[in-house]
């Protein structure tokens, strides 16, 4: 492994590189990351304990694969931001010996430290280590990840842990780049009608916010999946109908009036061809559900997914994604993209969703216990997000907001059994 460390670093001594202009999504999520920061962390929990030197050269070997993870973000005179490669930046990595406090704790501090986009890279990790085990928190600015691609380059950094020798990939390409040919012939959604009020966006300093986690038993995911498809829905659908009912029982807000959810749809299987991209592939769609505390659950569930299926087509693709091209082409300020998203999508749920086992579980020499997230924040004052992974039969439930909803993650769970149950 050192001689691996030595052997890049030998061939890393070259002077910042322009690589390419950022892409619709990851211009978008740049600006609205300037108006508050938006972003994101995924934890892993493994059953072995490393020298930090080690993971360091793990790092460093996640580095050489992923030309996005030792960039920053240049903008020129006419604040067109490109990504600029600096191959001397390391990602940094912050260690906790025996750590006391909870990686729930910790992935806050990180939540509430934002990326200096100027300055690579754009990607961080703090490791808790434990007598018997490490937990990783690996931190990600919007424009170089999304969640499914966090998740990816996380297996790949445990294969290099591991000993496993990563090869270099090219560079990852913007979704409309991809689209360019399908976008030519294809019609612009009509203008989104704007929410019924706009969203507040948090304090611009002193903001805090607050992580909790819920680790559902493998009897009840089981459950779920099983009742999920008796009752031809999705267990996302059954989650977003969950979160609505628990919301509604804990938050007076949430019962007088309709509930607003983004769910972000990784578009990678979706458009073909582009395996485990570690890149910003995603669209989001809003699904507003306007129904009343104690609804039949599995209605709700159907109609989520009803809702959400037209959004995961391609043809939907190809038009979201016509339609942010021509809106980022217009190079709009941070205010811009931020009415954006007060007015227009204006969502009091964020339902991020990684699936079922998007990463090993078994390495050369240890394992992964779990996967947490993602963890993430939109911006808004009482944003409530939740992220959801399914680990070795294991649904994991993460939440993060500034404004938390004490007990959701309980309650959630505690919907789930009575739905299962009835």
């Amino acid at each position: 492994m050192r001689k691996l460390q030595a052997d890049i670093e030998s061939n890393m001594k070259q002077e910042p590189v322009r690589v390419r202009a950022l892409g619709g999504t990851e211009h978008l999520f740049w600006l609205l990351d300037r108006n508050r920061a938006i972003h994101f962390a995924l934890v892993a929990e493994i059953d072995r304990v490393f020298e930090p030197s080690v993971w360091h050269a793990a790092l460093l070997a996640l580095q050489q694969r992923h030309p996005l993870l030792s960039t920053r973000i240049v903008a020129d005179s006419d604040a067109v931001p490109a990504f600029f490669r600096d191959p001397d930046a390391r990602i940094p990595l912050r260690v906790v010996e025996s750590a006391r406090a909870s990686w729930q704790v910790e992935t806050a501090r990180e939540m509430n430290t934002p990326f200096d986009w100027s300055t690579a890279p754009l990607v961080r990790a703090t490791l808790l280590q434990g007598d018997d085990g490490s937990t990783l928190i690996l931190a990600a600015h919007h424009s170089v990840l999304d969640g499914m691609g966090g998740a990816y380059v996380m297996e790949d950094l445990l294969s290099a842990l591991a000993g496993g020798s990563l090869m270099s990939l090219p560079l990852v390409q913007p979704l409309e780049c991809l689209l360019r040919a399908q976008m030519a012939t294809a019609t612009v959604p009509g203008a989104i009608a704007p929410a019924p009020e706009p969203k507040v966006f948090r304090a611009a300093s002193g903001a805090r916010a607050e992580v909790a986690a819920l680790a559902l038993s493998a009897q009840l995911t089981r459950a779920v999946v099983e009742r999920s498809r008796i009752e031809r829905t999705t267990v996302h659908g059954a989650l977003a109908a969950a979160v609505h009912e628990a919301g509604r029982r804990l938050s007076r807000v949430w019962r007088e009036r309709p509930v607003r959810t983004v769910s972000p749809i990784d578009v990678r299987r979706t458009v073909g061809g582009m395996g485990q991209a570690n890149g910003v592939y995603i669209t989001q769609t809003v699904t507003v559900d306007d129904r009343a505390r104690g609804a039949p659950f599995w209605d709700a569930a159907r109609e989520i997914k009803g809702l959400l299926a037209p959004a995961q087509t391609h043809a939907s693709v190809v038009q979201e994604t016509k339609a942010l091209d021509a809106f980022m082409s217009s190079n709009p300020s941070v205010e811009d993209a931020a009415g954006f998203l007060s007015h227009m999508l204006a969502f009091d749920l964020l339902l991020s969703n990684l699936g079922r086992e998007p990463v090993a579980s078994a390495y050369e020499g240890f394992a992964l216990k779990a996967l947490w997230g993602p963890i993430v924040s939109s911006g808004f004052a009482d944003d409530q997000v939740v992220g959801v992974c399914t680990h070795g039969g294991v649904l994991r439930l993460t939440q993060a907001s500034y404004t938390a909803m004490p007990g959701l993650l309980d309650e959630v769970s505690a919907v789930l059994s009575e739905a299962v149950a009835a």
